[in-house]
C-alpha cells in the first residue's frame, strides 16, 4: 500500500492535532511550525489560537480544522449552528468542520433528532464549500449505534468523512470499528482519528479502506514514512 505514496501524499494522510487543554502557548507555536514544515494536509489546535495559526498557513495549501461541540457533542441543533456561521465568517483558511454527533440523543436511540442534526449542519457547512467531518465517537458506542449512525449518515450527500473519535473517547478506535463502519457507510470516507500512534496502524487502516487520519502523533508517523521509504 505504501509503494504509491510519495512522501507529500503520504503527509497530506494527515490532519495534524494538538487539542489537550494543558497545551501551553510555546507548544502550540512550535507544533504549527513542525506541521507546516512537514506540510500536512490540515492543523487543528486550541481554538483560542487560530488567528495564529490562520496566519501562519496563509500562503500554504494546509488547511485549519475546527471541531464543533467538541468533544462531547450534546448541545443543541441551534447551538452547533451558531459554532459553525461564527467559524465561516472568521476566515476563508479554516477549510474542515468536525461536528461531533449527539452522542447522547443517538445512545437514546432519539435517531429522528440525530437525523436532523446531520442534515441541517452539513447542508450549512456545504452551502459555503467547506469539509464536513462528522464525529461518531466508536469507542462510546455499541455496535448496533454505530450501524444505525452509519446507515443514517450515508444517506446525507453533505457529509464528506464520518471520523471515528475525537480522541478523547475512552478508547482508541478498533479495527473493528472501522470495518463496521465501512460495510453500513455507503461508500462514505472514513477519517480514523483516536489512538493513531504508529505508522504500522496507519499501514492497516489504509489497506482497509480509510482515507484521512488525525494524529497528534502525526509529524513522529511521516518521519517513520520517510525513513522506510528512503531505505528502498
Amino acid at each position: 500500500m505504501f509503494i504509491k505514496f510519495s512522501e507529500r501524499d503520504f503527509a497530506k494522510l494527515f490532519d495534524s492535532t494538538l487539542l489537550k487543554p494543558e497545551t501551553s502557548w510555546d507548544e502550540i507555536l512550535n507544533f504549527v511550525d513542525e506541521s507546516i514544515k512537514y506540510d500536512v494536509r490540515a492543523i487543528a489546535i486550541p481554538w483560542y489560537a487560530l488567528t495564529y495559526a490562520i496566519k501562519k498557513v496563509s500562503t500554504t495549501d494546509i488547511g485549519i480544522v475546527v471541531g464543533i461541540d467538541f468533544p462531547f457533542g450534546y448541545s443543541s441543533i441551534e447551538r452547533k449552528l451558531d459554532e459553525i456561521k461564527f467559524y465561516l465568517s472568521f476566515s476563508e483558511k479554516i477549510t474542515d468542520f468536525d461536528v461531533v454527533v449527539n452522542i447522547s440523543a443517538v445512545r437514546s436511540n432519539n435517531w429522528e433528532y440525530v437525523q436532523e442534526e446531520l442534515r441541517i449542519l452539513s447542508q450549512e457547512i456545504k452551502k459555503h464549500d467547506k469539509i464536513c467531518k462528522i464525529i461518531i465517537e466508536t469507542s462510546r458506542l455499541s455496535d448496533n449505534e454505530i450501524v444505525r449512525l452509519c446507515q443514517l449518515i450515508s444517506n446525507e450527500s453533505s457529509i464528506d468523512y464520518v471520523k471515528t473519535g475525537t480522541g478523547f473517547g475512552p478508547a482508541p478506535t478498533t479495527y473493528k470499528d472501522v470495518q463496521l463502519m465501512k460495510k453500513y457507510l455507503g461508500g462514505k470516507k472514513i477519517k480514523v482519528s483516536g489512538g493513531i500512534k504508529t505508522l504500522d496502524q496507519v499501514k492497516r487502516f489504509l489497506d482497509m479502506g480509510v482515507s484521512l487520519f488525525g494524529s497528534s502523533a502525526a509529524i513522529e508517523i511521516i518521519d517513520e514514512f520517510v525513513e522506510r521509504h528512503r531505505r528502498k
